[in-house]
Formats: structure tokens, C-alpha cells, sequence
């Protein structure tokens, strides 16, 4: 009978310990979990905020955009399905300013397959006014 208390209070440890409960925002933005990147979009952190009200009132979808504590370069976008959900369900793409005034971005999920809400929430900072999936503005400038 221990032996099967035993056996049965592993089996839960197991199942828990491949739960990311604890997934901090920190873990999730590392390259395991990078799902893509873009270079030098042409846009600052105004119109990222921008664009990101702009986008929420034509398309009643909502990101939340948020600066890094003490660092005026760095700032997240973040996609959360409900909004108690942890950063196990987020999809959030990091933003780097340049010096130039224009943005490094690299998306990260700890679950796959979320490269169309990627797309979703880059067409969102890129072309406000398009609710769906639009790539028009991708490669336009010179690299």
C-alpha cells in the first residue's frame, strides 16, 4: 500500500513539474523560446503606443504595452488570451530603441505555433488600422 502511495504521489510531482506555473517574463524571453525577429522597424516608442490605442479602438483588440523599470530602451507588447493568464500563455514581443529612433523586435511563446498572433500584433504596431494579418509594410527599408 506505500509502495502505491508512493507510486501515485511521484506520478503528481511528475505531472507538476512540467507545468510553468512559475514561468517568469525573464525565462520566457530567452532563445528557447524566441519564435522570430525583426530589425529596425521604422517606428519609436510614442508610435508604438501609439498605433497600439489606435489599433484597440478600430479593432477592439487590446495589448499592453509595457516599459522596462529604469531602462528607457527596452519595453514589451504583450498578448495575454485572458487577462489573468501567466506568462506561460502570453505570446510578447521584446522592443529594443535604437539610437536612430527605430525598433529592434524579437518575439517570444512558450507555447508553439503562435507565429499568426506574432503577425497579428506587429500589423497592430505597423498599421493600426488593419484587424487582420497585414505583412505590406515588411522589408521596406533599406538594410
Amino acid at each position: 500500500m506505500k509502495a502505491l502511495y508512493a507510486l501515485a504521489s511521484l506520478a503528481a510531482l511528475c505531472s507538476c513539474a512540467n507545468q510553468p506555473q512559475g514561468l517568469t517574463l525573464n525565462q520566457l524571453e530567452t532563445s528557447q523560446y524566441e519564435v522570430t525577429e525583426r530589425s529596425r522597424l521604422p517606428v519609436d516608442f510614442a508610435a508604438v503606443q501609439q498605433n497600439l490605442f489606435r489599433h484597440a479602438a478600430v479593432c477592439h483588440q487590446t495589448y499592453v504595452f509595457q516599459m522596462e523599470p529604469r531602462e528607457s530602451s527596452y519595453a514589451d507588447v504583450v498578448y495575454r488570451p485572458q487577462p489573468g493568464d501567466g506568462w506561460d500563455k502570453s505570446v510578447v514581443l521584446h522592443l529594443v530603441l535604437l539610437q536612430n529612433r527605430t525598433v529592434d523586435v524579437k518575439a517570444y511563446s512558450y507555447r508553439p505555433g503562435q507565429m499568426e498572433r506574432v503577425h497579428k500584433m506587429l500589423t497592430a504596431i505597423m498599421k493600426p488600422d488593419s484587424c487582420g494579418v497585414d505583412n505590406s509594410w515588411e522589408n521596406k527599408m533599406d538594410l
